[in-house]
C-alpha cells in the first residue's frame, strides 16, 4: 500500500484495510469489511490494525468519531519501536524527519534536546503542524510502551480532520429544520415550571459542533420570553409546553432540549456529596446539564418540586442518585 503523502492527509486516512475518505462512518467502514479488534455497540473508538505512515511502522491504530453514527475525524497511529534501535535514538531521528518534511511545527519542538529514557507514561517530545484541512501531530513517550501489543510503541502520530462544517454536512439540513421548528415552538410556548439554577453553559457554540457531538441539544431562541423576570436569566431553567400541547422541553439561556409526543427524555438529579472536593448539585436533561454548588438535599426543595413536575410530562423519566466528590 502507498503511504500517505503530504496532500493525502486532506483526503483521508489509511488503515491496513485500505484508504478511506474523511466523512466515512464506522457503519460504512464495516460495510467495506473493516472490523474493530474489540467490537462494542455505541463506541466512539475503534482499535484496528495499523498502516505505515510517513515511513514509520505502525502495527495498530485508533479511529475516533465524535459520537456513534458520525464520521471518523481522528486517526491515531501507534508508532512501533524498530528492532535494534533505542527508543531515544528512534524518537529523535523520526522527529527530525518530520520536521524536515513539514517544516518548523506550529506548536511544539522543532529541535528537541536529547532526553533520558525514564517514564513511559509521560511525553518527552511533541509537535503539531497545520496542513490542508487537518492537524498533524506527534507525541514521543518518555520511554517505550508495551501495553496491549507484542510490539513496543515509541509514540503516536495523530491526524485530526477538523473541518467540522464538512463533517456535519450530511446531517446539517435536517438538524436546522428541527431548530427552525423549535424556534417557532418557543415563541408560542407557555411555562410549566421555573428553577433558579447554576449558570447556563454554552457547550458547543456552532451548529456544526452540535450536529456532530450532541444533535439533541439545540439553541434557545434569543430573548426567549419565558426566561425573563427577576434575577439573572443566565441562572434560570424553564420547563415549557408548546402552544399545541404536542411537545415540551427545558431551556436555559443558551440551550434547549425538547420532546415531541411519542418521544422520551431522561432527567437526572445527582447530589455529589463533599469528600475530597466540595461537592455539587448536578442536573441533566438529556444532553443539557446544569451544575451548582452543593446544597444538602433537604435544602433543595425547589429542585425536588421542579423534578416532580417534570416527571409528569409525557415521555419523561427521572432518576435521583448520590455519589461522592472524590
Amino acid at each position: 500500500m502507498g503511504q500517505l503523502n503530504d496532500h493525502g492527509f486532506a483526503r483521508g486516512f489509511d488503515t491496513a484495510a485500505g484508504r478511506f475518505a474523511w466523512g466515512t462512518t464506522f457503519e460504512q467502514l464495516e460495510a467495506r469489511g473493516l472490523r474493530p479488534a474489540h467490537a462494542a455497540a455505541g463506541v466512539n473508538v475503534w482499535h484496528v490494525a495499523g498502516a505505515d505512515v510517513l515511513g514509520l511502522r505502525s502495527s495498530r491504530m485508533e479511529l475516533m468519531v465524535p459520537r456513534p453514527g458520525r464520521p471518523v475525524m481522528q486517526a491515531w497511529h501507534r508508532l512501533d519501536l524498530p528492532a535494534g534501535e533505542s527508543h531515544v535514538d528512534f524518537a529523535l531521528r523520526a522527529h527530525a524527519q518530520l520536521v524536515e518534511r513539514f517544516g518548523a511545527p506550529d506548536r511544539g519542538d522543532a529541535r528537541p534536546a536529547r532526553f533520558k529514557e525514564e517514564n513511559a507514561w509521560s511525553v518527552a517530545v511533541s509537535a503539531q503542524w497545520r496542513l490542508a484541512g487537518v492537524r498533524l501531530g506527534v507525541s514521543w513517550y518518555g520511554a517505550p510502551r508495551d501495553d496491549e501489543a507484542a510490539v513496543k510503541t515509541s509514540g503516536i502520530l495523530f491526524v485530526d480532520w477538523d473541518d467540522e462544517v464538512a463533517a456535519a454536512a450530511p446531517w446539517a439540513e435536517a438538524w436546522q429544520r428541527e431548530q427552525s421548528a423549535l424556534d417557532a415552538m418557543l415563541r408560542g410556548a407557555h411555562a410549566v415550571a421555573r428553577l433558579e439554577a447554576g449558570p447556563a453553559r454554552e457547550f458547543a457554540r456552532s451548529a456544526a459542533q452540535r450536529v456532530l457531538r450532541m444533535p439533541a441539544l439545540h439553541f434557545t431562541v434569543p430573548g426567549f420570553a419565558l426566561l425573563q423576570g427577576d434575577g439573572a436569566a443566565n441562572h434560570r431553567l424553564v420547563l415549557w409546553s408548546s402552544a399545541a400541547g404536542d411537545a415540551w422541553g427545558i431551556s436555559d439561556l443558551h440551550n434547549t432540549v425538547f420532546c415531541r409526543r411519542g418521544e422520551s427524555l431522561a432527567a437526572q438529579w445527582v447530589q455529589v456529596l463533599p469528600a475530597k472536593g466540595g461537592g455539587s448539585t448536578d442536573l441533566s436533561f438529556g444532553p443539557l446539564t446544569n451544575t451548582s454548588p452543593y446544597r444538602p438535599r433537604e435544602r433543595c426543595g425547589a429542585i425536588a418540586q421542579f423534578m416532580d413536575i417534570l416527571a409528569t410530562m409525557p415521555g419523561a423519566s427521572f432518576q435521583y442518585s448520590e455519589t461522592y466528590d472524590c
